[in-house]
């Protein structure tokens, strides 16, 4: 073992020195500590030795607070190396060693959306079954949580899409089995309750209350990509829907006095990553919700990770800023749950080594503080999430606070630019495609007639989903799939309300009434309107009728709607409808063609000479009959 007394000055040094990078020698251990291990002559293939050090400080050189290379070096009986393994040791000599900062950790419940459509009991798939079991990543994520969230000033970051997919899962539900060609709900299996799901939720729910919590906006929304894209509509529409879903799911009131936070949480807004600016900060308060904003320091470099910050904002109310420290992110995110003993272990010297770096960056400055923030969609082992937490509660150079603690500390004004591109963030073609889908959902709906909340909320949740910000990067192409999905979900439902009329009419005399059917194929009850417009306005005319048409599932309704016609003429009278706002459904129009038949008065006229020939007939025969008697009555007196 080797190791060297002189200690990192920098965070970039210790990572070329892991890394082995260039330049990166002049940190390699000079110095051998502890007793070498003396291998055999021949050492087979396959063949594992192990090997423990122990050593005090004096012996290596240690004299302050810092973090020191050490490595592990085999060499061959030429005494060159054959293979070296680096590591980074934190070394804190006693209570004068620095001045320990607060640490404060946020700790995700987040995943993707796997409700994307607005059909009843039914998942886009079945990956989060495996994620909820005790060993899967979001029980592992639960479980190290509840061990040591009270200890390690832990608050929770939960998603309420998640709670409402996990809470779909503890009743029967179905699985979709076609996604970006069919309406979502075509070609469904059939799965059990998940008993899993509903531990996981009644763990979360009975386990964490009271504690720190506060909720992304629904599906954890792109705030950002929603601010650029001018839809603040929706930004509030995905916070007040996170707040209903995880207040019924947990029985806490998220939003209730306003904020998404609960437990002591302040009212935070999580930014999924990339620059932000002052547009997407003001959005965020003209929410209601928001009142902190957590932010990466790879992302805004000129903002302190060390402490809090306030930009202004449209209002000129100004919003508190923290800063996550993004290094931090960084090597947590190496923590995977396939990980091998050796890559664990790693990954928990480089988290020390890097806490005990911040804290060595001014070792005697008071009131500092460090926000950890993991990825949003981390995957841990739940045995490695455990001994990070440890490791954050038991290093003395830490003292473990919550985020409200950190959030309230003293804060120093920066100002956010008015607009930053984001090449992170959904793009501006993906959030038309979200704006474009929005309308049709919204057209559909106009459609219904008094909807129950639980339609119009899951209409709102799967249009919300769209814009996860699951869907970045490598998620874009399920989340094109879960557009073409929503969209032909309306396109589907709207078709199903159809006219039922003949294609020609026949009206006999000047004016009739016209029967026009419409048939509603959802399963839903609708209300549409019928929209006749004469194509000559000059011979055919429609009179008043009631056009509101309201039409149970399944079933046809039928008015009569009144005509006058002024000529002997074809003419076509189109047909269509609308809905209740008037907004026009183009798949409806139809064309009637009215053939007019102006025999009513002919016929008339035609009766009239009848009757006068009749007439005619018989008073001739009367006549006669009159002449022929007298004749009769002359002969027979002669």
């Amino acid at each position: 073992m080797q190791t060297s007394q002189g200690a990192f000055s920098s965070r970039s040094q210790m990572d070329s020195y892991v890394q082995g990078t260039a330049g990166s020698n002049a940190y390699f251990p000079g110095s051998e500590v502890g007793s070498p291990l003396a291998l055999p002559g021949v050492f087979h293939t396959g063949t594992t030795r192990s090997w423990s050090v122990s050593f005090p400080a004096s012996d290596a050189g240690y004299t302050q607070f810092g973090v020191y290379p050490l490595a592990a070096v085999v060499y061959n009986s030429a005494l060159s190396p054959l293979a070296s393994d680096r590591t980074l040791l934190p070394y804190w000599p006693g209570s004068s060693g620095a001045a320990p900062v607060k640490a404060s950790w946020i700790w995700p419940l987040v995943d993707q959306p796997h409700q994307q459509s607005p059909c009843s009991q039914t998942l886009s798939d079945n990956t989060l079954a495996a994620s909820l079991k005790p060993a899967g990543r979001l029980g592992g994520l639960l479980n190290a949580g509840m061990q040591w969230s009270g200890q390690a000033g832990l608050t929770w970051a939960v998603d309420p899409a998640l709670l409402s997919d996990a809470q779909t899962m503890t009743s029967p539900y179905k699985v979709a089995g076609k996604t970006g060609g069919g309406s979502g709900c075509d070609g469904t299996t059939s799965e059990p309750a998940s008993q899993d799901a509903q531990t996981w939720l009644n763990t979360l729910k009975t386990g964490a209350a009271g504690q720190p919590m506060f909720v992304t906006p629904y599906a954890d929304a792109d705030t950002t990509a929603l601010a650029h894209a001018g839809l603040l509509n929706s930004m509030k529409t995905a916070y007040s829907l996170g707040d209903q879903v995880a207040g019924q799911s947990l029985i806490r009131p998220f939003g209730k006095s306003g904020g998404t936070g609960d437990g002591g949480a302040p009212s935070v807004a999580w930014l999924p990553g990339g620059p932000t600016d002052e547009g997407v900060v003001s959005a965020l308060q003209e929410t209601g919700k928001v009142n902190t904003v957590v932010v990466g320091s790879d992302d805004e470099p000129s903002f302190p990770s060390t402490s809090p910050s306030t930009t202004p904002t449209r209002s000129g109310k100004p919003t508190r800023v923290l800063t996550a420290d993004s290094g931090l992110t960084s090597v947590l995110g190496t923590a995977g749950a396939t990980a091998s003993p050796g890559a664990q272990f790693a990954t928990e010297q480089d988290f020390l080594a890097q806490t005990a770096m911040i804290v060595d960056e001014e070792p005697f400055t008071s009131g500092r503080s460090v926000v950890i923030a993991p990825p949003r969609r981390w995957s841990p082992s739940g045995t490695e999430a455990n001994a990070l937490l440890k490791d954050s509660v038991q290093a003395p150079w830490l003292r473990p606070a919550k985020l409200s603690d950190v959030a309230a500390s003293k804060a120093a004004p920066e100002r956010l630019p008015s607009y930053q591109f984001n090449s992170d963030q959904l793009s501006s073609s993906y959030m038309g495609g979200v704006k474009a889908v929005g309308a049709a959902l919204r057209n559909y709906q106009n459609l219904l007639y008094q909807p129950p909340s639980s339609v119009t909320q899951s209409m709102r949740e799967a249009l919300t989903s769209t814009a996860s910000s699951a869907w970045r990067e490598g998620g874009g192409g399920a989340g094109t799939l879960n557009l073409i999905d929503l969209a032909n979900f309306a396109r589907s439902s709207e078709r199903k309300v159809q006219i039922i009329a003949g294609k020609k009419f026949l009206l006999a005399g000047a004016s009739g009434d016209i029967a026009v059917s419409v048939q509603n194929g959802t399963s839903s009850t609708i209300q549409v309107q019928i929209d006749p417009q004469p194509s000559d306005v000059g011979q055919l005319s429609v009179g008043n009728f009631n056009r509101l048409l309201t039409v149970s599932p399944g079933k046809t309704g039928t008015v009569k709607m009144p005509v006058k016609a002024k000529g002997i003429e074809t003419t076509t009278l189109r047909l269509q409808l609308v809905t209740q706002n008037g907004t026009s459904l183009p798949w409806t129009r139809q064309p009637l063609t009215v053939q007019v038949m102006r025999f009513g008065q002919t016929l008339i006229y035609l009766i009239g000479a009848a009757l006068g020939v009749v007439v005619l007939a018989s008073s001739l025969r009367w006549v006669r009959r009159r002449r022929n008697s007298r004749a009769a009555g002359a002969g027979g007196t002669g």
